[in-house]
């Protein structure tokens, strides 16, 4: 507290000077603009002058040559025996008035045009013969005329001049005001200012002391002894317990050395503390047993460096906190913990051993039952054995459960390590579960990351134990919808591999107050005596403490009425190669095209993701009319996924209204329940083959190539020869592109790279605009596909940067990859700095024709 106020003192100081400072720039700059505006009046008054005194030469000279007018009338009238040659002499004085005048006047339009007109006045005037003295003095009014016009324009400028001149004046005179009133502004708010800073600086002072007295108040009442020491160990200031536990003797008292107060064992421990604080800029704390009027006491320890203004450390401060009675409490409560903790276990072990006598003759009964249902029996008994059978199995699952839980709780719980799949080990739990969800009509859809390895090290059966508990209780709590299981790398150190699993349902979904207790032992959300939901309550508590052996950590997110998603993430090892491979699984399933039809999003997603990187080119509609809509675009695909429950009509009637238009692609039922004879039977006419919900990796791969590849009876697919491969010569022959692709979502990165890699070229996969900056400065790169809407950095701004940092010589080529197909969102996209634009989905024609364009762009000597 004492430095903060310190530091506001120096801070008020610094920012009295800056006021000082800012109020004399105001004058002075209020100064230099008056001396300005004072300057630029002086210079238009001089300027005005000039030209008023112009003005009036002007008006001489037209009275000058309106007095030879006059003159010459005069000379006409009296008929002198020498008029005419006085009129002649008037006349040439006359034109040379008129030359003078038209000189003054040569920057007024208007004037000259008068001029002019008495110039030719006074032409044909000489012209006139003797005999038309009448008409030559007609002539000589017209001159007086146009003389006295100009007279009154050159007034009227000249009153003009004077208007703007007073107005100007004004003007200057009132902005010298505002200059001397704002001068005044500033000196009296400067020295307010001022004023109130020397104000709150007194204040703070007083503060300070304030402080002071306080904290010294404070140390003295502390139960802790405190003190403060220099950098070698030497007490420079302490509170009165410090006195009363430490300084019980003179000679202590004189020599305040850590050495002399408590001995040299213990003062090398203090001096480390002390050193080790001074490293690390920090307070240091630790336990030390110190003698206190000879007896040896629990000190809890902390070092705390002092920081002055500067930043340098000018001393340490110790406080020394007595926690013996502490610790012997401490000693006592862990004794009690260890006598609980041998209590338990003992009571586990009990329990393990008791419902393992009770699981094995459970085992003989629901054996035996299952085996009395094989046998003949009549309806009757059939269903009074099947009644023994689930209520067997039901408090065979109980035991199961406590079983676990003990053991957990015994500690005789171990994982067996063993390598396996992790595809093999969520498809056979999602089996286990796909009679149950056909009968609730409730998708099961699975997800991995292309990044999950394909085979882990960990205890698969414990893993299956973890997928079967969460996905059971999300389809008991689960009506319509789907559950959806989704498993990504999270985290990769060498071989060691952090996976995120995550079960996600649409069904009641779980208060937020009773989510904290989910995972304790026996809990359930709903424990009253008209419960809907049974269960022992162990599944998510055995769930967590498995997943806590393997190095993990579950959590869970719901919202009531929406769904729940339990996450959890283990630690395993696993090898390098990732779960997808690149290679698709015979060359002839290259570009051809998939129609998929199903309600569910995810499970739309899924189908299309594993589809791609087969090769296969997917179109995805989620209605019967989005469906028809795409065939009548002329898509024409080689196959046809058809879901068989969708709202308002069947996979089987959509068959037959794709027949009914003479689209004859073969197609494939994706169903989660079982048909029934009749509709069996339909099917087989119409679909080439039939997928179940879950679908598997290796089904789809297997129906999918047995119709497309290996020319199955009922497939009808168009044939066509490879497009990329017919142009992957001519493309990476001529122009040997290094290419990077920017782009967030995992299926479209996924999906181009394939792309690339059939036109015979390697991407670099980047997902945004950032790490595609970080990459351009370490690798040379030609050619980037550039998504616009990616996180943290977008396509836009990436490409400005690029444009507006990189050397020209070094820039790549930008083509725009993207959803936003419209002319407006390409031209933002060109605007932006992109060389060339492509839209989502990508049509392979015209990829290889931006292709080509850059590179001839890129590669002038190589055009294809």
């Amino acid at each position: 507290m004492k430095f903060s106020i310190l530091e506001k003192i120096r801070e008020k100081s610094q920012f009295l000077q800056w006021k000082v400072l800012v109020g004399f720039f105001s004058l002075t700059f209020l100064l230099i603009i008056a001396s300005l505006i004072s300057l630029y009046s002086i210079i238009e008054l001089k300027d005005s002058g000039t030209w008023i005194e112009h003005t009036f030469t002007i008006i001489e000279e037209i009275d000058q040559c309106k007095s030879i007018t006059r003159e010459i009338g005069l000379t006409q009238a009296y008929h002198e025996d020498d008029a005419g040659e006085n009129a002649r002499s008037l006349f040439s004085n006359l034109k040379s008035e008129i030359k003078i005048l038209q000189n003054l006047t040569k920057d007024n339009q208007i004037q000259q045009v008068r001029i002019q007109g008495v110039s030719n006045l006074i032409a044909n005037a000489e012209k006139q013969p003797e005999s038309f003295e009448s008409k030559k003095g007609i002539i000589l009014i017209e001159i007086a005329e146009l003389l006295n016009n100009m007279q009154e324009e050159e007034l009227r400028l000249l009153n003009g001049r004077n208007s703007v001149n007073s107005s100007k004046g004004t003007r200057v005179a009132y902005s010298l005001l505002t200059l001397v009133v704002l001068s005044f502004l500033v000196v009296g708010y400067g020295s307010y200012a001022v004023q109130k800073d020397i104000k709150e600086k007194r204040r703070i002072t007083d503060r300070l002391i304030e402080s002071e007295s306080r904290l010294l108040s404070i140390l003295d009442n502390l139960p802790s002894a405190f003190c403060m020491m220099d950098l070698d160990g030497r007490v420079l200031f302490h509170n009165q317990v410090f006195a009363n536990r430490f300084l019980e003797t003179k000679d202590k008292r004189k020599d305040m050395s850590i050495v002399n107060l408590f001995g040299t064992e213990k003062a090398a421990f203090i001096s480390a503390a002390i050193s080790k604080s001074l490293d690390k800029q920090g307070s240091t704390d630790f336990e030390l047993d110190l003698d206190v009027n000879d007896e040896e006491k629990t000190f809890y320890s902390v070092i705390v460096p002092l920081v002055d203004l500067e930043g340098e450390v000018y001393s340490v401060c110790g406080l020394f906190t007595d926690i013996s009675v502490r610790k012997n409490y401490e000693h006592d409560l862990k004794k009690a913990k260890e006598e609980a903790e041998k209590a338990n276990r003992a009571k586990s072990e009990f329990l393990a051993m008791m419902s393992h006598e009770i699981r094995t003759p459970m085992n003989g009964v629901v054996g035996m039952t299952e085996l009395l249902i094989d046998s003949e029996l009549n309806s009757e008994q059939k269903e009074y054995a099947e009644i023994i059978q689930k209520s067997g199995e039901s408090l065979l699952n109980i035991i199961n459960d406590i079983l676990d839980y003990s053991k957990i709780e015994s500690g005789t719980l171990s994982l067996e390590i063993k390598e396996f799949s992790v595809i093999e080990t969520i498809e056979e739990v999602l089996d286990l579960f796909r009679s149950r969800a056909a009968q609730k009509q409730i998708d099961l859809v699975y997800y991995l990351d292309p990044n999950v390895p394909d085979r882990i090290l960990c205890d698969s059966l414990r893993l299956k134990q973890i997928f079967i508990n969460l996905i059971g209780n999300a389809l008991k709590f689960t009506e319509q919808g789907e559950i959806f299981l989704s498993a990504e790398v999270s985290k990769l150190e060498g071989n060691l591999y952090t996976i995120l699993f995550a079960i996600r349902d649409t069904g009641i979904g779980i208060p937020s107050d009773k989510q904290k207790e989910l995972f304790q032992p026996f809990y359930q959300v709903d424990t009253s005596s008209t419960r809907r939901y049974g269960g022992t309550g162990l599944g998510l508590s055995i769930s967590s403490r498995l997943i806590e052996m393997m190095g993990g950590v579950i959590w869970v997110e719901s919202e009531l009425n929406i769904g729940t998603t339990f996450s959890f993430y283990i630690q395993v090892e696993g090898n390098n190669q990732a779960k997808i491979k690149e290679k698709a699984a015979n060359s002839e399933l290259e570009n051809k095209k998939v129609l998929i039809l199903d309600d569910n999003p995810t499970n739309l997603r899924i189908l299309a993701y594993q589809l791609q990187i087969l090769g296969l080119i997917t179109f995805s509609a989620k209605t019967k009319d989005e469906a028809l809509n795409l065939l009548d675009l002329d898509i024409m695909p080689d196959l046809g996924i058809l879901d068989y429950n969708l709202p308002g009509n069947t996979g089987l009637e959509i068959a037959q209204e794709i027949r009914k238009r003479n689209f004859h692609f073969p197609l494939v039922l994706l169903s989660s329940s079982f048909l029934d004879p009749k509709d069996k039977e339909i099917a087989a006419e119409l679909f080439a083959g039939e997928l179940s919900k879950p679908v598997k990796k290796k089904d789809i791969e297997r129906i999918v190539t047995e119709i497309l590849a290996e020319g199955g009876t009922k497939a009808k697919a168009n044939t066509r020869s490879s497009y990329l491969a017919s142009q992957k010569e001519i493309l990476s022959s001529q122009f040997p592109f290094k290419i990077m692709v920017a782009e967030d979502n995992e299926i479209n990165q996924t999906l181009a790279k394939r792309i690339i890699q059939k036109l015979g070229y390697e991407a670099l996969i980047v997902p945004n605009g950032k790490e595609a900056l970080i990459q351009l400065r370490e690798k040379k790169i030609d050619l980037i596909f550039m998504d616009v809407h990616m996180p943290e950095m977008d396509g836009l701004q990436a490409t400005q940067v690029i444009r507006n940092t990189w050397p020209v010589e070094s820039q790549p080529y930008i083509i725009a990859m993207t959803a936003a197909a419209m002319q407006g969102d390409r031209d933002l996209c060109l605007r932006a700095g992109m060389n060339d634009y492509i839209s989502k989905p990508i049509v392979f024609e015209e990829l290889v024709h931006v292709m080509r364009k850059a590179g001839n762009t890129l590669f002038p000597k190589s055009k294809a």
